[in-house]
């Protein structure tokens, strides 16, 4: 069943094809599903990784990509479907010397700065949670969250609290409220540097059962004068394309939210504002 909010829902800016390692569907098949899902405005984000120990390591191809998207946007913008180009990256600050090049080459519209790994470990692995206990997991995630913030040279912060997704069956239920003073940090570097978060509903369809962050860490992020917020599904295949949207539209007003941001080589053109509340289950969003 499609969602509620779907023929409204203004972007999703974080996709992925299978110019992504991981991704599950070629950039034409998304963009059908894009256009059937009611999507006006998609950017695909795949993924640019260098860490050794990431599967991904050395597979992106910027000329593959943009070859493929500006196929794709002759073939689908008839169809009323705006494609952004997009890149998610992986600890910048660690690998800018290399990845930097790539963005300055290319014509990007947005730039997703994502953490995957601390130090070698991956925060995906159950070794990242079952070798130490949850304060000194989640201090050693968000400390490195605040470094990668805090030397920018991204547009979007990607799923802000990602370990929600993986360390629920060690620690149990994650709860961002007990680690508002390592998440205020990101937020703090995030308004300083021009960093928008993202909604990521990604976290619906794993054992944290909602977007990522929460309600609590947007509020926070909003009180401390943050205004920039884009949504995501981090989809891997068709069927993700609009999965969460409206939950995350959901979150984003309760969180105190009218507008997202639109993008366009690197810049926001526009102040999208959020279609209208409408009934959804209390649990998608808490």
């Amino acid at each position: 069943m499609p969602d509620p909010l779907l023929s409204a829902a203004p972007l999703n800016y974080h996709t992925h094809t299978h110019l992504s390692i991981d991704g599950r569907a070629d950039m034409a098949e998304m963009c059908a599903a894009a256009l059937r899902q009611g999507l006006p405005e998609v950017a695909f984000t795949d993924h640019f990784d260098l860490h050794p120990r990431d599967d991904g390591c050395g597979f992106y191809r910027a000329d593959d990509y943009f070859a493929a998207l500006q196929a794709n946007r002759t073939r689908f913008a008839p169809h009323g479907l705006t494609i952004r180009a997009g890149v998610e990256v992986g600890e910048m600050h660690r690998y800018r010397k290399v990845i930097q090049p790539v963005l300055d080459t290319y014509p990007y519209d947005l730039v997703i700065g994502s953490l995957h790994w601390v130090g070698d470990e991956g925060v995906h692995e159950p070794e990242f949670y079952t070798r130490r206990a949850p304060a000194e997991a989640m201090r050693l995630y968000f400390c490195e969250l605040t470094d990668l913030a805090q030397a920018g040279g991204f547009d979007i912060l990607g799923h802000l609290d990602l370990p929600a997704r993986y360390c629920v069956p060690f620690y149990g239920p994650f709860d961002i409220t007990a680690w508002e003073s390592l998440v205020r940090p990101v937020w703090e570097a995030c308004i300083t540097n021009g960093i928008a978060p993202e909604i990521n509903t990604s976290g619906l369809r794993s054992a944290a059962g909602r977007p990522l962050p929460s309600v609590e860490a947007l509020r926070w992020y909003r009180e401390m004068g943050g205004e920039r917020l884009v949504i995501g599904t981090d989809a891997h295949q068709p069927d993700q394309l609009s999965a969460g949207l409206a939950a995350a539209v959901q979150v984003a007003h309760a969180a105190g939210f009218t507008h997202l941001c639109r993008f366009e080589r690197r810049q926001i053109v526009d102040w999208v504002p959020l279609p209208q509340e409408k009934t959804i289950s209390q649990a998608q969003i808490s």
